[in-house]
């Protein structure tokens, strides 16, 4: 198995943390993550997630730290050199940045006016900054995010809790089933409008008729107070 020299950075601070273990000492890198080494997580992350969704697998009841040795041996043993509480912290990171460029891709803007939107690739550094995006997050990475956690959330959205109970998802399904009403004709709207059109004319002649009546009324007061 290949370890990176730790030769290479005779002049420089070493870049690695030095962890014992029961078997030998690892020395883990240090710093910001490649591309390659994301890529090498999430493809451990989705590997573990298979293995445990096994029936047979015994380690699917084992503690979290467990599961990320497990996840930590696999990127060691394809080259990247990084530690399970690395690993862990890398994929919460992983996630809160997918989770808002998600939610930006699936906003009304985006989905609505699909020919006057800007893609979360498309956009540089600084517009990704102005969006609150990660400024980052190469296609590559985020294709693989696409397809160990779409499969995620679409089966998430799916399937119903295990708590609820049938009653419970009856009347949820029930809430849902919209009413059908009884559809209404062009004839029966242009009826309406019609007596709607008759009301409004004789209810104006009728104000207009009162009013006329009030003004002569006026009228004959003043010439009556003119011949006085």
């Amino acid at each position: 198995m290949l370890k990176p020299c730790p030769t290479l950075y005779h002049h420089h601070q070493s870049p690695y943390i030095t962890t014992p273990t029961t078997a030998t000492k690892r020395e883990y890198l240090k710093g910001n993550w490649t591309v390659q080494e994301t890529l090498t997580l999430i493809t451990a992350k989705r590997l573990d997630n298979e293995r445990r969704a096994r029936p047979s697998t015994i380690s699917r009841s084992k503690p979290g730290e467990l599961r990320w040795k497990w996840i930590e041996n696999y990127c060691w043993d394809h080259g990247c050199f990084r530690s399970q509480n690395q690993c862990n912290d890398k994929w919460d990171n992983l996630l809160r940045d997918y989770k808002k460029v998600r939610q930006y891709q699936s906003s009304p803007q985006q989905t609505q006016s699909p020919h006057h939107s800007v893609s979360y690739l498309s956009m540089d550094r600084h517009q990704r900054k102005l969006h609150k995006l990660p400024t980052n997050m190469s296609p590559e990475v985020l294709e693989a995010l696409n397809h160990v956690l779409q499969r995620k959330y679409t089966t998430h959205q799916q399937q119903p809790s295990v708590s609820q109970s049938s009653e419970q998802l009856a009347v949820k399904s029930a809430r849902k089933v919209p009413e059908i009403e009884t559809p209404v004709t062009v004839s029966v709207i242009e009826q309406k409008s019609q007596s709607q059109v008759k009301t409004w004319v004789q209810r104006r002649k009728v104000r207009t008729s009162v009013l006329a009546e009030h003004l002569d009324a006026e009228k004959k007061i003043k010439r009556n107070d003119t011949k006085k």
